[in-house]
């Protein structure tokens, strides 16, 4: 069956509703697109976040319309037309062609909008008036309904609203009743808010297919724009983004962009975007492209020293790290983190760049940029303890002389891998300064454990 057509396809003789057959005989070289529900949704769904930036009062009509509640943002925009005219511009945008009415009721601003008729009517008196002429097919009762009341010669919401009340709510499903009502203003009108997605998702078939990364980055960038509006009007962000590329044999490709702060401009996500394409190996050109956003995150403002003289290099930091990634690995460039643990192989963990937090903020002691932090540990640790000569003093390049110490550690009984260690802190003969330790055992063997700078 036909569920939408063109002008021309319509200067042939077809119409919604028309058999497909019917319609293939009157125009054989009619084509077709199967429908899909799943995108129109999601398209509503998109249109329902454009309104969203006008009203916080916005209500889902599948499969095509959608309600905002506008009487508080009419003097904020500047009035009905120039409300009008922004919510237009903004659907135009997206390339959705609108059909606005506005009204006391959302069902009679539906039955206007889907008539292809534009008002702006302020007056709850004037609806009963208005919506006559409108015919009965605005309001998408069941087929048998209207046929009914076709054969009746009833073909217009006026020769409804005639009609006598108890007569017509017996002869026909309550619902139509309580419609009516609603329309003219008669009944309230209840409706689910809708709520907005927490992920973006938009998908685009390339035609024809691309294989070549500059016309591929280029086919992207209208996606990247519709995330960056989503984002803009949640005052959102994301921390990351996956892309998968559909082929006509091959296995889908994925290419995901992990931000090292989050981000929900367009000009960085595009320029990532960009230096992970270099790197990405197509099997095949490219149908289609979808895009999905990880979950939204709050954008979150950090004040500065107003004579900060570091500020734009350490701005430039997360998209240092995020470039690098892209162009050698997402596990090419990981940061370190302090765990708040005594044994010092032990009290750190690899972490995402940038989001590197202690893991108890009441500890000082953890936090590597406190100045009040215990300094009489090296940075540089051996990946493993190395053994040392001497008894009772350590041999690396000749004596060691202990300068500080013994801090002692026993920790780890309750994973079976306890130490029980005296560190000192120990020079060599031509000055260097390491960090060394002794077991707490019977004939305890010395051990190189770390490196003062």
């Amino acid at each position: 069956m036909i569920c939408a057509c063109d002008a021309v396809a319509a200067t042939t003789g077809i119409v919604p509703g028309m058999a497909l057959n019917s319609a293939l005989a009157l125009s054989p070289a009619l084509l077709v697109q199967a429908r899909d529900e799943r995108r129109e949704r999601a398209l509503l769904e998109s249109a329902a976040g454009i309104a969203s930036s006008f009203t916080p009062r916005v209500n889902l009509e599948p499969p095509d319309g959608v309600l905002l509640e506008v009487r508080g943002s009419l003097r904020l925009f500047g009035g009905v037309r120039s409300l009008c005219a922004r919510v237009r511009e903004r659907l135009q945008s997206m390339g959705v062609e609108s059909r606005l009415a506005l009204t006391p009721t959302p069902l009679a601003s539906l039955w206007f909008a889907r008539t292809g008729e534009e008002v702006a009517l302020r007056r709850p008196d004037e609806l009963a008036s208005r919506l006559a002429p409108l015919p009965l097919a605005c309001t998408r009762w069941p087929g048998r309904s209207l046929q009914l009341l076709a054969t009746m010669g009833v073909r217009t919401v006026g020769d409804c609203l005639k009609l006598p009340r108890e007569g017509f709510a017996r002869r026909f499903e309550p619902r139509t009743l309580r419609a009516l009502d609603r329309a003219v203003g008669r009944a309230s009108d209840p409706r689910a808010a809708f709520v907005s997605r927490e992920r973006f998702t938009a998908r685009r078939d390339l035609e024809p297919e691309i294989a070549d990364i500059e016309r591929l980055h280029r086919a992207i960038e209208p996606l990247l724009a519709e995330l960056c509006a989503f984002l803009r009007q949640r005052a959102r962000a994301v921390e990351a983004i996956e892309l998968r590329f559909a082929h006509r044999a091959a296995p889908e490709t994925r290419a995901r962009l992990q931000f090292a702060e989050p981000a929900a401009q367009a000009g960085r996500i595009s320029g990532l975007l960009h230096e992970r394409l270099v790197r990405l190996e197509l099997p095949e050109p490219v149908r289609t492209v979808r895009l999905r956003s990880g979950p939204l995150v709050e954008v979150r403002e950090e004040a500065a020293d107003l004579f900060a003289l570091d500020r734009r290099r350490a701005a430039g930091v997360p998209q240092l790290i995020e470039r690098l990634r892209a162009r050698l690995g997402a596990d090419a460039v990981q940061g370190v983190c302090l765990v708040a643990e005594h044994r010092p192989e032990s009290a750190w963990r690899v972490a995402e760049p940038g989001r590197c937090q202690r893991s108890d903020p009441s500890d000082p002691s953890s936090d590597p940029t406190d100045p009040t932090s215990d300094t009489s540990r090296p940075l540089w640790l051996l990946t493993e303890p190395q053994p040392l000569a001497g008894d009772e003093q350590p041999h690396y390049e000749g004596t060691l002389e202990l300068e500080t110490g013994p801090e002692r550690i026993e920790s780890g009984w309750w994973d079976g891998q306890d130490v029980k260690r005296d560190y000192y802190v120990a020079r060599t003969a031509a000055g260097m300064r390491l960090w060394v330790f002794r077991e707490r055992v019977a004939a305890g063997r010395w051990f190189l454990h770390g490196v003062f700078g």
